[in-house]
């Protein structure tokens, strides 16, 4: 019972600390730039106006627009099952995927995303879904061969085994692979989340928008959903990061719930630390021209390919 306790416990983290980490970043940045900037907590008052508003939905729209905010939520939550977030052992879901199979279910609500923006045959969401599916067929390979540098140090592409690995030997930690890794993750952190220097997401231009173009045509309760779907990847990418490869340590055991709440503090002790970094390059950079984005990803492709070599030839 105490393992299923952590299970929802975890997912709840996720779902209900999502938005507040997007706050805490956009509050962050404003004062970097000398500004006010809004409360932390107003992801949680757009979510509570928008909850209460209705939608309006274009005569074109199908099925697919309608349920595509549900889908990407459920797959999140599901990412939220299978990674170490609280705790330093698989929890009773663990079993349902590894690294590779969470980037599949990512790559669907990526999908579902897009195919829900091109439903409503809108210019705007049209031009968002090819320039979000132009980089994620960049991106998803990149990220799979990351996640393919995990298990050339721990042997294994399971989250948990490479934590374990990483946290119980510095001569791991600071492996070429590990570190190239680190790195290649984390260009792919800001490219999923459309950060800086991929996309802006203050950003109110229409015609230079990425991530924010695909969503649009949808208002009210499906706007809600999806804008937390977003918040959500976010909270889930940096947790991964931190987790997995960064600070693999502070996690909670899971034989009790205080050590699955010990493990959520130490979470968002490391959040800041991820934010932190977020904020800086959001604020220290500009935003790359379209064609320019390939580079980047192209870098980080080469950064993870560099340290799989290198992680066979120390193997041998």
């Amino acid at each position: 019972m105490t393992s299923v306790a952590l299970q929802i416990l975890q997912s709840a983290i996720v779902v209900i600390f999502a938005p507040l980490y997007a706050g805490v970043l956009a509050r962050a940045e404003a004062i970097v730039q000398s500004k006010r900037g809004p409360s932390v907590l107003q992801p949680y008052w757009d979510l509570a106006k928008l909850l209460r508003k209705g939608s309006a939905i274009s005569e074109n729209a199908s099925w697919i627009f309608r349920i595509a905010p549900f889908v990407a939520f459920s797959c999140y939550l599901t990412v939220s099952t299978i990674v170490p977030i609280i705790t330093d052992q698989p929890l009773p879901l663990a079993f349902l995927a590894d690294l590779i199979g969470g980037a599949f279910v990512l790559s669907l609500a990526g999908f579902v995303t897009a195919l829900a923006a091109l439903d409503t045959a809108s210019p705007l969401g049209g031009l968002g879904a090819s320039r979000t599916t132009w980089i994620g067929s960049l991106a998803e390979p990149a990220l799979i061969l990351v996640f393919f540098t995990v298990a050339a140090v721990s042997r294994s592409d399971n989250p948990y085994f490479e934590n374990h690995t990483v946290a119980g030997s510095i001569s791991a930690y600071f492996l070429p692979t590990h570190l190239l890794g680190v790195v290649a993750f984390f260009m792919l952190v800001l490219v999923e989340n459309g950060r800086i220097p991929i996309d802006n997401p203050t950003g109110s231009i229409e015609i230079s928008m990425i991530e924010e173009s695909r969503v649009l045509e949808y208002s009210g309760r499906e706007y809600a959903i999806i804008k937390w779907d977003g918040w959500m990847k976010l909270f889930l990418l940096s947790s991964i990061f931190m987790n997995v490869f960064v600070i693999p340590w502070g996690l909670g055991h899971a034989d009790s719930i205080a050590g699955g709440v010990e493990g959520a503090l130490a979470l968002l002790g490391k959040l800041v630390v991820c934010g932190l970094a977020i904020v800086v390059i959001d604020c220290s950079f500009a935003k790359l021209r379209l064609f320019r984005i390939a580079e980047f990803i192209g870098a980080s492709f080469l950064f993870a390919l560099i340290g799989i070599v290198t992680g066979y030839v120390i193997g041998r």
